[in-house]
């Protein structure tokens, strides 16, 4: 067993604002570097499960004021309501759950109500919350969140000074499906209406739906006076001051509508403070081959002070397996043979406390031997290969289709020394997007395997290979099975193999290079010649990226660097494409140091931060991610955060779920923008579609309802979004299905007060899948009331000068909810000099194509 002493008591906590799930619920931060600012968030050490030990927790006969451990399999001390009026609203089943021979209540969800104030509620009794002195109290749960079909919305709450259905404080779990979207807050309603004063930003991990596996959370929240505190896992996160419910009112359970499991629900004395023991790694386990680098958890230990460092402990139930090492708060954890093994943190304070990480080690990596004869042709880059690009891929072709394995890695190793460059394991990997020692970085769950016929295509991980360097490169047994190269069974790739080759002698120089998938170039992807502007240019200087015809499967990057035109040679010849969405890389995006952590560079294909007047012209930016059940299928092609200047000209865009995501000022001309709901959304000061195609996708869901805008312009004057002599029109999707007649929505709020729905359609020709409605107002589809709730020419949902295709006018008597320009008021709307007159405080903006 190895001890450990944190020999600072200070604690890494930041508060993250947004609530991020659905594009009508996710709120992005705004990063601008032009000026003054620049700075971003820092990833938020990530929470570990808690796990009890020595057997059940048993509730004490004294030392709290309320405590339930479910042992009984009764729910005696609570009043189960299927909604707060007892009759309606959202579904779903209490039970108790033996989990492993511990009683824990467990709570099915099924459909969401109308409203969150209808969420589901569990309340304790009077009887049994009599002995609870005042309204000074903490209430403390282990709750483990589930997956489940229903995502309305993602709260789990633990009610606390519960005066009515729609009053009361609490703290608790806002669980999205991806872990860099999940938040631990405090939230308050009332009369119904939620708000979340801390939204601290944690890893929450889910089980399966009606499993029983998921990671346990101890959730805390306290209340003393006015100040209301959330803790998690012992580690307090935010606090807040409220002085509504002084009452001690009841505690309960809320969810609107997330199964979970919840155990040994605790109230007590709030000047005892809970003993903290997190890690900064979230996931309970960790599959690793034997020899890799070591694991590095840094260690945070509290006493019941809150504030004095605490010891810990670390054993690992095999030691041959995984060897323990620490030094400080930070505990390193070393794959030594194949086997499993569970690494065990214990608190010193109270041995009850502990975190484990299950350790799976797979066979260490050998190297292959066997010999294929002579692999002319076979391997990309060729065997002896000079001048290769730093950011090229790897491809190997085999006589038949090949298989990847559960398991195993290819190695990129330097030729001079033997050094191990990179290793890009089977499955999802992580890449941290940008340049070699840049201060911010785009971190990115992706898939560095895929196969296409008989070859298999690497992509290694970003800016690792040098100019001017040897390599080679070997494939572990195991990664590719049921395959033959050159007639013999295929049992990895070693160095007897000779794949090798160098790489360019220099970068290049200048501010202009040249990208081509497979010619002649300075780069292969477009993201080695971003970093190249990123790091090589200054700042403000004119960069331009020339891409020549080519599929470019990535992601990419650009921050702090302005002036940057990327020209391809056609929309219908440079496809630059990814498959990201919600539920793979969660979150509308934003950089980080680099570092440990979950990443958090979010679904879109291109994050743009900060940068100022970027051009886009010639290119197709494409999200692959098709729409599908069970999964958050947010998946946008860029998300531009900036309070500047975007070019998008002769371009497209083309997604079904949030295509463009955008800030600033933007405009897009002679451009198609496609997708399905929400497809162009954000907080766009002034975005202007001009001469553009808007076209609706029908939806690989099956939903007969599309909605091509959401808006959340901050200020009631911001035009907002504005489309002026384009086209809205449809097509099948990408399974198919088409979209009917009546059934798309010019847009539709976020009911959001504090963001106007600022939409206006001037002179645009509409084909006759758009509603003649027009807008999906409050009831349409149970979508909210905009803001404002009655539009006018200045401020809401405008309209003018409609078409059909044909350019007959449109009849516009039935339209709903917006507001129709006369001649006078379009004026304002007519030309891009006048959408963008207030750019830089009134300079104004005037772009050309």
């Amino acid at each position: 067993m190895k001890t450990g002493y944190l020999l600072s008591a200070a604690v890494l906590m930041s508060v993250l604002a947004g609530c991020g799930s659905d594009s009508d619920d996710d709120d992005p931060i705004v990063i601008n570097i032009p000026g003054e600012n620049g700075s971003g968030q820092t990833p938020e050490p990530e929470p570990e499960p808690e796990v009890p030990v020595g057997g059940p927790f048993v509730c004490p006969e004294t030392g709290l004021y309320f405590c339930d451990d479910f042992a009984s399999g009764e729910l005696t001390n609570w009043d189960v309501l299927a909604s707060p009026d007892n009759t309606s609203g959202a579904t779903g089943t209490f039970d108790i759950l033996d989990d492993n021979g511990n009683n824990v209540l467990r709570y099915t969800a099924a459909t969401a109500g109308p409203n969150k104030v209808d969420g589901e509620l569990l309340l304790v009794t009077p009887e049994a919350f009599a002995d609870v002195p005042s309204a000074d109290y903490f209430v403390e749960a282990r709750i483990r969140p589930r997956q489940n079909s229903n995502t309305a919305s993602k709260f789990l709450y633990m009610m606390a000074r519960y005066q009515s259905p729609g009053d009361w404080h609490a703290g608790g779990l806002n669980v999205q499906n991806s872990s860099s979207s999940t938040k631990v807050e405090v939230a308050k309603s009332v009369d119904g209406a939620i708000s979340r004063p801390v939204q601290a930003g944690k890893p929450i991990l889910l089980g399966e739906a009606g499993e029983t596996d998921g990671v346990w959370y101890t959730v805390r929240f306290e209340m003393i006076g006015e100040s209301l505190s959330v803790y998690l896992n012992g580690e307090q996160l935010g606090t807040t001051q409220d002085a509504d419910y002084a009452d001690k009112g009841l505690i309960g359970l809320y969810t609107y509508n997330r199964s979970f499991e919840i155990d040994d629900i605790k109230v007590g004395d709030p000047a005892v403070k809970p003993v903290q023991l997190t890690l900064d790694y979230a996931d309970p386990s960790w599959e690793v081959e034997a020899g890799s680098a070591p694991l590095v958890v840094t260690v945070a230990a509290l006493q019941d002070d809150g504030v004095t460092a605490d010891t810990f402990t670390v054993e690992s139930s095999d030691p041959a397996v995984v060897a323990v090492d620490i030094e400080g708060a930070q505990v390193s954890l070393t794959p030594l043979t194949k086997g499993d093994a569970t690494v065990s943190f214990t608190s010193g304070a109270d041995p009850s406390i502990v975190r484990s990480i299950d350790v799976a080690v797979a066979e260490g990596f050998t190297m292959p031997s066997t010999d294929y004869g002579n692999l002319d042709g076979t391997l990309y880059p060729a065997s002896g290969a000079t001048d290769v690009h730093i950011d090229d891929a790897l491809a190997i072709t085999f006589d038949d289709t090949p298989t990847l394995g559960d398991i195993g890695s290819v190695r990129i190793f330097r030729a001079s020394d033997n050094t191990l460059v990179d290793v890009i394991k089977l499955g999802i990997e992580v890449d941290t997007i940008g340049y070699a020692g840049q201060e911010r970085v785009r971190s990115v769950y992706y898939a560095p395997f895929t196969v296409d016929g008989n070859t298999l295509h690497i992509k290694p991980h970003n800016g690792l290979l040098e100019y001017g360097t040897d390599y080679y490169v070997a494939i572990g047994d195991g990664v590719v099975t049921g395959a033959e190269l050159n007639g013999v069974a295929f049992a990895g790739l070693g160095d007897n193999a000779n794949w090798s080759f160098s790489t360019q002698a220099a970068a290049p120089t200048g501010n202009e290079v040249s990208v081509d998938d497979d010619g002649a170039a300075d780069f292969r992807t477009v993201q080695g010649a971003l970093n190249y502007m990123m790091s090589s240019v200054a700042k403000d200087d004119e960069a331009m990226i020339t891409i020549n015809a080519g599929d470019y499967h990535e992601m990419l990057f650009l921050r702090d660097k302005n002036n940057v035109t990327l020209r391809g040679e056609g929309a219908d010849k440079v496809v630059i494409h990814y498959d990201n969405y919600e539920s793979l890389n969660g979150g509308s995006g934003s950089s980080a140091a680099p570092g440990p952590g979950t990443p958090a560079g979010g679904r879109s294909v291109f994050l743009v931060e900060g940068v100022d007047n970027l051009v886009l012209d010639g290119i197709t930016l494409k999200n692959d991610h098709i729409r599908v059940d069970n999964a958050s299928n947010q998946a946008e092609t860029i998300y531009f955060n900036s309070s500047y200047r975007l070019i998008a000209k002769n371009s497209s865009f083309i997604s079904e779920q949030d295509t463009l995501l955008l800030k600033g000022y933007t405009w897009f001309y002679n451009t198609l923008v496609a997708g399905n709901v929400d497809f162009i959304w954000g907080y766009s000061v002034a975005s202007l579609f001009e001469e553009s195609e808007i076209r609706s996708l029908g939806d690989s869901k099956g939903s007969s309802d599309g909605y091509i805008l959401q808006a959340r312009t901050e200020n009631i004057t911001d035009p907002g979004f504005v489309f002026l002599n384009s086209r809205l029109t449809r097509r099948a999707g990408p399974t198919g299905n088409v979209i009917a007649d009546g059934t798309s929505y010019l847009a539709r709020s976020g009911g959001k007060a504090e963001n106007y729905d600022n939409v206006t359609f001037i002179n645009c020709q509409m084909d006759t899948h758009i509603a003649d409605i027009g807008w999906a107002g409050e009831g349409v589809n149970s979508q909210p009331a905009p803001n404002p709730t009655v539009a006018d020419a200045q401020s809401g949902w405008k309209e003018f000068g409609s078409t059909d295709l044909s350019g007959n006018p449109l009849d516009l008597s039935n339209r709903e909810s917006g507001y129709l320009l006369s001649d006078g008021e379009a004026a304002a709307y007519l030309d891009r000099a006048s959408v963008f007159a207030d750019y830089n405080n009134g300079v104004g903006w005037n772009p050309e194509p």
